[in-house]
């Protein structure tokens, strides 16, 4: 295990690697360094230097960003990460509770996209019946909701 972990760590990537690796731009590299997500190691001309596990870990920060982790909270689990097995059901209590956000996007997401799925039926069925318009013939689909 710590043969690969030396390895992952030892491939050295610069930041113009990274960001086409991850399809990232330059800008939020340099952005999640500000905040302290990432710690790329720096070369003898100051230069970044991304290790293999610094660029899974950006994928990692992609995917929670992608499903609206916000940057505070990825701060928050980073600290607790940099210190250690001493945080790791603090750790894994973030991730409980953010997939429970996700969820409930999720069933936000189920509804919204019935509505919309129902409005497509309306619309798709007036165009096929056009001697009403469309007003009245969603007040005739939906008489019962309007009593």
């Amino acid at each position: 295990h710590r043969l690969i972990r030396r390895q992952r760590q030892m491939c050295i990537r610069d930041r113009k690697y990274v960001a086409e690796k991850t399809g990232l731009s330059e800008y939020t590299l340099r952005y999640y360094e500000k905040e302290g997500l990432i710690v790329p190691a720096r070369s003898a001309n100051n230069l970044r230097l991304y290790s293999q596990e610094d660029v899974e870990w950006l994928f990692f920060i992609e995917h929670m960003r992608s499903t609206d982790m916000s940057i505070k909270d990825l701060k928050h689990f980073v600290k607790l990460r940099r210190n250690g097995t001493e945080y790791e059901t603090e750790l894994l209590d973030i991730l409980l509770q953010h997939r429970q956000n996700v969820r409930d996007k999720l069933a936000k997401y189920q509804a919204n996209l019935e509505l919309l799925d129902h409005k497509i039926d309306i619309y798709t069925d007036q165009l096929k019946n056009r001697d009403q318009n469309l007003y009245d013939y969603f007040v005739t689909l939906n008489a019962d909701k309007f009593q």
